[in-house]
């Protein structure tokens, strides 16, 4: 034990110290899952400008699988390397917020310089290969098994020379290959890590300068797919889009655009921060302001889809789209989404998926609130004008706080007015529908649907409750219309039967004068007009 030294008071002081462990420790509890980690990984060829980023998971010759991460971005020059890369929560990036190269400037997605510890979760061992513009290559290996089982970090090493073979590299680049992988990547996962890939830049946004590939066979020839959103997510038949002032004031435009039939409809809407102020419930917990708020400005954009049967086969017909991939496509991005200067902030996996409760509120209103399935929302913060609101360190969650409160209830209303103005338009949809089509409503077809598809995407049975609400609550509704539809029909048939009633005798009364009249020309006929004018 060393001596420690003594401050003017007589306290010792006595030094902080990490074991290496720490990289374990904090890779497992920090990054939550494997999903997360590559997607940490993503992020940071993002911040080193890289244009396209490749994503492998390979297998050489009697060797194990292996996950191959190349980006084509700025690289990292020997400093770098080990006055940033080296140092755990780095704040390198906090003070250097912006990627530069040429005229262009990318906010960076990552802050909290925990890079490593994704690799460190990942697999047992790392090697790195990195070239910075002008520079040579740099090969790196790390043994983060041995690390953690060393006695002191000071004592811990990251292995570093000059890349001895040819740069792999046409001018700059990162290559990470990360060895004796913890996770085990079936199907399953990989297919998970493409979904959320697909979520990293978000659909709406018109970032065309930045690509992820990714492959999941060991076979060199097989191509990158690329990580694109179906075209029909860009045509929704319901959205609302607009700003929110720094005072929580929202300006917004609602859009209906009917994917088969009926008129299209736009409407300006506008919620003052007054009005939701009155609407929130949690005034105990946050002092919210009701003259304004302090989140900050942000903007916004929610579309929305019908996903029963035939409105699943409308976008399949329209857009050129297998009818069985819709729910899944709407799936990969569903819910209410949060991006940072264009990067995914929230959610991360699938557990944070529903982050602001949707679908816990849907259940008290079913039939009129949707659920994160049939959501699609895009929610644009930056760094400069909403500082409060963070994502914690395990990226599954935002930090709790007043600012977040705020932009909570802020969202909640604008998803409420959108539930609003679409059951207006879909009542006036059903009020034109003819009577076969509210029989469809009292098929099950739908409600099947929606359980396998809750099955494929590996639910528990607790989350199939909400779906058999809203077929209760939907087979209510079509009853309660057939019932008006048919005490209408009732009406004008009884309307129907007494004017018949009317028309007989009437026509009885008319046949009666017909035969007098008869009676009157054959007795005292015939009978000239004039005659009959001067009587």
């Amino acid at each position: 034990m060393a001596k420690a030294d003594k401050d003017k008071n007589g306290f010792d002081r006595i030094p902080f110290r990490m074991h290496p462990r720490v990289f374990a420790a904090l890779g497992a509890d920090l990054v939550t899952n494997d999903v997360v980690a590559v997607i940490e990984l993503v992020k940071n060829s993002y911040d080193a400008f890289a244009n396209n980023v490749w994503l492998r998971f390979r297998q050489e010759p009697h060797e194990e699988l292996f996950l191959e991460i190349e980006d084509d971005g700025t690289g990292m020059t020997r400093e770098i390397i080990e006055d940033v890369w080296c140092v755990v929560a780095t704040p390198y990036k906090v003070n250097n917020p912006e990627a530069k190269s040429g005229k262009k400037v990318r906010r960076v997605a990552g802050e909290k310089g925990l890079g490593r510890l994704s690799v460190s979760r990942l697999g047992d061992r790392l090697h790195m290969l990195t070239q910075a513009p002008g520079c040579p290559c740099w090969e790196l290996t790390v043994n983060w098994s041995e690390v953690a089982m060393g006695e002191d970090l000071s004592e811990s090493f990251v292995q570093c020379r000059k890349y001895p073979e040819p740069s792999p590299f046409q001018d700059s680049g990162t290559r990470l290959r990360v060895h004796g992988l913890k996770g085990y990547w079936d199907e399953s996962q990989a297919k998970d890590l493409e979904d959320n890939l697909a979520r990293l830049i978000s659909p709406f946004s018109d970032l065309d300068d930045f690509n992820v590939f990714l492959t999941t066979s060991d076979k060199e020839e097989t191509d990158e797919v690329g990580i694109d959103a179906p075209v029909f997510l860009s045509k929704p038949k319901y959205s609302i889009k607009g700003e929110v002032s720094d005072k929580g004031d929202v300006k917004a435009e609602y859009r209906f655009a009917p994917i088969a039939e009926g008129t299209p409809r736009r409407k300006r809407v506008n919620i003052s921060w007054e009005q939701i102020f009155d609407g929130t419930r949690d005034r105990e917990r946050f002092p919210f302001d009701p003259n304004g708020t302090h989140c900050g400005p942000f903007s916004f954009e929610i579309r929305a889809w019908d996903i029963g049967s035939e409105d699943t086969k409308e976008i399949a017909d329209k857009f050129d789209f297998q009818k069985s991939m819709i729910r899944k496509a709407i799936g990969v991005h569903k819910g209410l989404s949060v991006y940072r200067d264009g990067i995914l902030v929230l959610p991360k996996s699938e557990n944070s998926r529903d982050w602001l409760g949707l679908d816990l509120r849907r259940v008290s209103k079913v039939g009129t609130r949707m659920s994160t399935s049939q959501l699609v929302g895009y929610v644009a913060i930056t760094a400069e004008s909403n500082p409060r609101i963070l994502d914690t360190s395990d990226r599954e969650r935002l930090v709790s706080c007043l600012d977040l409160a705020e932009f909570e209830e802020i969202l909640k209303a604008v998803l409420g007015k959108l539930e609003n103005e679409r059951d207006e338009d879909r009542t006036k949809q059903e009020r034109e529908e003819p009577m076969k089509d509210l029989f469809d409503e009292l098929s099950a077809e739908d409600l099947i649907a929606e359980v396998i598809a809750l099955a494929d995407e590996g639910a528990e049975a607790a989350e199939a409750i909400p779906v058999l609400q809203a077929f209760s609550a939907s087979l209510d509704a079509a009853s309660e219309t057939i019932q008006e539809r048919f005490i209408h029909y009732s009406r004008m048939a009884t309307v129907g039967t007494i004017a018949q009633m009317l028309i007989h005798e009437i026509r009885n009364r008319t046949t009666a004068f017909g035969s007098f009249l008869d009676f009157i020309k054959s007795r005292f006929g015939p009978f000239k007009d004039q005659d009959m004018v001067q009587q």
